[in-house]
């Protein structure tokens, strides 16, 4: 499905990571190479370094030239993934600016620089800056609907990543309009894109599990879950997300007997890491206590439980409380409402003993 995907985004929205298809010079393609080698290795940082690298190439280069256009737009995808957006939106600017130079106010290529501006503006906090987000892709969508229908595929694509950026950047209501027309689209006509059928349902259960509507959200992740598993293959990573986001499911809707086979397929796909703290699949928020909090102390609480068979915390055990006893209380609670992915061995669940993790409580400066 990996493939599938890029190859769709490819196809839809432009080339936003390729300048293959652009004559470069020697030294541009060198830098250019390092940043494919630094996309491959999933690193944000070596990305915005070798994005820069390749920017810094082109930065003199005619405003019309197609190398600046990638170059800018890439530059500024990678500085939002690094968190500098401020910076990212100037970068942004200049790519739209150029694709606008080169295929005109009305080109697909456009596609891309509005929905990586909507991106930057999605985080905004300001309300007056942050609005400006919906208008970039309200763009991206007049571009997609004029040129292509909005019974595209152009238009349903466009509209997933509408959505995704509604959820994850912006985290509000909007969401569920551009996902629902994107979910529309890919369980209906263009149901062969796995790429589509697979996000469209897991974002669309993901905002209504974000609503706390868990009704609505299981069977969405379920058919996620279905896709990704005869596409992906067992084990990937999109299909242990999943999974993760069914434990919470199953947790709030009181479904113990659902949940408990999530975290087993988890342990099952997952090694379990002997050296380092366990990390939950599923939490509820650690509360700091009221008396604590009133006079103000901090300091921490260190526990050891086991991990049972079904990704329970048993038998905990609190080490140490430093501050307040009701630190420890407070740990202790947290701990008897998580759910861990259990180890393994020879192929079926076992308890895991004497896990040990710090639990630290500081009032925000």
């Amino acid at each position: 499905m990996k493939n599938n995907l890029i190859c769709l985004i490819r196809f839809v929205l432009g080339a936003s990571f390729l300048l293959s298809s652009i004559a470069y010079s020697s030294e541009l393609g060198d830098h250019f190479r390092e940043y494919q080698r630094a996309v491959k290795a999933k690193n944000p940082e070596q990305i915005a370094a070798a994005a820069k690298s390749v920017f810094s190439v082109v930065e003199n280069y005619p405003i019309d030239n197609k190398n600046f256009a990638a170059a800018t737009l890439n530059y500024g995808n990678a500085l939002i993934a690094i968190n500098k957006a401020e910076e990212a939106e100037l970068y942004l600017q200049k790519s739209l600016e150029s694709h606008r130079k080169i295929y005109g106010d009305n080109g697909i290529e456009l596609i891309d620089p509005f929905l990586a501006l909507a991106k930057v503006r999605a985080k905004e906090v300001k309300q007056s800056r942050k609005k400006r987000y919906r208008m970039y892709i309200e763009d991206a969508l007049s571009i997609a609907k004029n040129s292509k229908g909005d019974k595209s595929l152009l238009f349903a694509t466009v509209n997933l990543e509408a959505g995704k950026i509604a959820l994850d950047f912006a985290r509000e209501r909007r969401a569920r309009t551009y996902l629902k027309e994107a979910y529309t689209a890919f369980s209906g006509p263009y149901k062969t894109q796995a790429y589509g059928r697979f996000y469209s349902s897991f974002y669309l259960g993901k905002y209504y599990l974000a609503r706390e509507q868990y009704e609505k959200a299981e069977p969405l992740l379920m058919e996620a879950l279905d896709v990704v598993n005869v596409e992906n293959g067992k084990d990937g990573q999109l299909e242990l997300t999943t999974r993760a986001f069914l434990v919470e499911t199953y947790e709030e809707m009181g479904l113990q007997e659902k949940s408990i086979e999530q975290c087993r397929a988890i342990g099952k796909a997952t090694p379990f890491d002997m050296d380092h703290e366990p990390v939950p699949l599923f939490n509820r928020t650690l509360e700091y206590p009221k008396a604590a909090l009133a006079t103000g102390r901090e300091g921490y609480a260190v526990a050891r439980f086991t991990i049972s068979d079904a990704g329970f915390a048993e038998n905990v055990e609190i080490l140490e409380a430093n501050g307040s006893s009701s630190f420890g209380d407070a740990a202790k609670q947290y701990l008897e409402q998580a759910r861990y992915a259990p180890r393994f061995v020879d192929g079926s669940p076992v308890d895991t003993p004497d896990r040990e993790i710090r639990f630290n409580f500081h009032l925000a400066k």
